[in-house]
């Protein structure tokens, strides 16, 4: 009884003491700052920091991972030119000059497509010097010098919403179009310090070729536009031109647009010709659309009823530009844009930054896929940072902005693809693992890709381009206008093959009896996945094109086909289903061994967006 007594009376202490703690530790608290609310804020400040010390942590970690990645690189990139014997310099310098005509003509094109679509405040003066420039430095200083920049497509539509606003509202147009650079250039340096191309691995070929196909589309219609104002225009440079003579320019350009689009797809076809030498052939795939571009503008002179028929490129002298009266003095005009319209210059800035992102990382991606077994490290981090400083500088200047393009980028790498033979060993015998051989030469060599990774010939393309810029005035004025609409026309037919899109519309089409292909999926996925991205394309150009101002924001539908592809897709098809109609596409390369190659090895003609 007197041991379970005590026993007790100890137990009932130390409920007391631990009673005395726990009341103390209550008063510590409630006594302290902030009440007992305190202890539930630590824990969150406690959870959050991490957090943001990682982000922290993270900012510009990609660019400096980039920069640490191929400055090692750097040197190598421009010795690359003396590497097997002299065979890297021929290599680079035909795969120069075929870069360089892929993007003077377009810059040419979307020169005057500019001027018609800014009434004349933007022409192929300013899309010449801003792809050359921007091409010297992406050469000089970008992180991927497989990455050709130019003006595209999308910022020539993006510059004429923005010139249609300037026009609504009375503003400079010039200067707020380098207030949305300025806007542009924020919003892409934030991408890029934020590492925000890690999410480059969710662009899959759904997005990429519907993009393309997008482009295609808005070719074909540019080129059925410009050869219907063939027709309608009255003033031909200094000459005014009845209306009869209007018809005969229409017709005569017809007939100029359809004999280029027919010789320069043929031309393009070259390689599967039995006709002529391997070299001939090659010559006339890689350099037939420059090649007819200047015979058929030489055959346009042969109607010399009327100077003025057919109507030709007005290239003013270079002093006489509006770049070098009005546009160089950009900075100047900035000043007068009032304070709401440089903030209502967001709106583009962010559109032109998604589209951008979009269309850099894709480029840049499709430059150094692994078909092409590229050995050096990517820099997309790094090279989105420095197409911010070339949007600023372009925008000051009162140039359009370039960023990486499509087909050019991807056909730059083919150029500079070679075939090597590589020595087959036969084995003469073997024991307890250890074998012996001899090298077989000739028919039994076996052959290999590699890729000339180089800036030299980014630079030299670059460079022919500003050449190009100072001498328009003497070359440019003999073209007429509907060869450049022609040009349209061939890009867009040019960019189908190799389009699993389009060969999916024509597999959904075909007779049944004749389809081949996509034997691991049933028809009616097939249909499924092809129906939704063609709604997509559709829905995409119809805001493009019939939405009024809102049709600047096409890019942003654009990046949105990202998590449809990724989230909504899923739901609808078959995940093995959407992985192969999904799947990663494979370059193709000439697969007749017998064919020598002498220009580009491997090299696809032609305009694959």
């Amino acid at each position: 009884m007197a041991s379970t007594s005590a026993r007790d009376a100890s137990l009932a202490m130390g409920d007391a003491k631990d009673c005395g703690a726990t009341t103390q530790q209550a008063d510590e608290v409630e006594a302290s700052p902030g009440g007992p609310l305190n202890v539930d804020g630590d824990a969150e400040k406690e959870v959050l920091d991490p957090v943001l010390v990682r982000f922290a942590r993270s900012l510009g970690k990609g660019v400096a991972d980039d920069l640490r990645g191929r400055a090692p690189h750097y040197a190598d990139d421009w010795r690359e030119v003396v590497r097997d014997r002299g065979r890297a310099l021929t290599r680079i310098v035909a795969a120069s000059v075929y870069i360089f005509l892929a993007s003077a003509i377009p810059a040419i094109a979307f020169g005057e497509q500019l001027k018609n679509e800014t009434k004349g405040k933007m022409t192929l003066y300013q899309t010449l010097l801003s792809t050359g420039m921007c091409g010297v430095i992406q050469s000089l200083a970008g992180g991927q010098p497989l990455l050709i920049v130019g003006v595209a497509e999308p910022i020539v539509i993006i510059y004429h919403f923005m010139d249609e606003y300037c026009t609504r509202t009375g503003t400079d147009f010039t200067a707020w179009a380098a207030w949305t650079c300025v806007w542009a250039t924020i919003f892409l340096v934030l991408m890029a310090v934020t590492n925000i191309c890690n999410g480059i691995k969710w662009f899959t070929r759904f997005c990429g070729e519907t993009f393309g196909m997008l482009i295609a589309v808005l070719f074909l219609q540019q080129a059925i536009t410009g050869l219907v104002s063939e027709w309608d225009t009255g003033f031909f440079g200094d000459f005014f031109v009845p209306k009869y003579w209007r018809t005969l320019n229409g017709t005569f350009g017809l007939l100029l647009a359809l004999l280029y689009i027919w010789s320069s797809y043929t031309l393009s076809q070259a390689r599967s010709w039995r006709l002529g030498v391997s070299w001939f052939r090659a010559i006339c795939a890689d350099y037939g659309f420059a090649i007819m571009l200047a015979a058929i503008s030489g055959l346009s002179f042969a109607l010399k009823i009327n100077p003025a028929v057919p109507q030709r490129l007005e290239v003013l002298p270079l002093t006489e530009s509006v770049w070098l009266t009005e546009g160089i003095y950009t900075i100047r005009y900035m000043a007068g844009v009032g304070v709401g319209q440089i903030f209502a210059a967001i709106i583009p800035g962010f559109v032109i930054s998604v589209l951008f992102y979009f269309d850099h990382s894709v480029s840049s991606q499709l430059a150094q896929q692994k078909d092409f077994r590229v050995k050096r490290p990517s820099a997309y981090h790094y090279d989105l940072l420095l197409l911010a400083m070339m949007t600023l500088l372009c925008g000051l200047l009162g140039i359009p902005p370039v960023n990486g393009v499509l087909p050019q980028a991807p056909l730059h790498t083919k150029a500079l693809c070679a075939k090597v033979r590589v020595p087959r060993v036969e084995s003469t015998g073997s024991m307890s693992g250890v074998s012996g051989g001899v090298e077989s030469t000739g028919s039994s060599a076996s052959k290999r890709f590699i890729v000339y990774e180089n800036r030299v010939s980014n630079f030299v393309q670059a460079t022919l381009c500003l050449v190009l810029f100072g001498v328009a005035e003497y070359i440019l004025k003999f073209i007429p206008t509907s060869l450049v609409w022609a040009f349209f026309a061939f890009m867009a037919l040019e960019s189908l093959p190799g389009n699993q899109f389009w060969a999916r519309v024509k597999f959904v089409i075909s007779d049944p009896k004749r389809r081949e292909g996509w034997e691991s999926v049933d028809y009616l996925s097939v249909l499924i996945f092809t129906a939704i991205q063609a709604v997509c394309l559709l829905g995409i150009w119809a805001i493009t094109v019939w939405s009024g101002l809102f049709g600047i924001s096409f890019p942003l539908f654009i990046m949105a086909l990202v998590p449809l592809r990724q989230f909504l897709l899923p739901k609808v098809l078959r995940p093995d289903f959407l992985e192969v109609l999904d799947a990663d596409e494979t370059v193709e390369f000439p697969t007749d061994p017998t064919e020598p190659d002498v220009l580009h090895g491997g090299m696809e003609s032609g305009f694959h967006l």
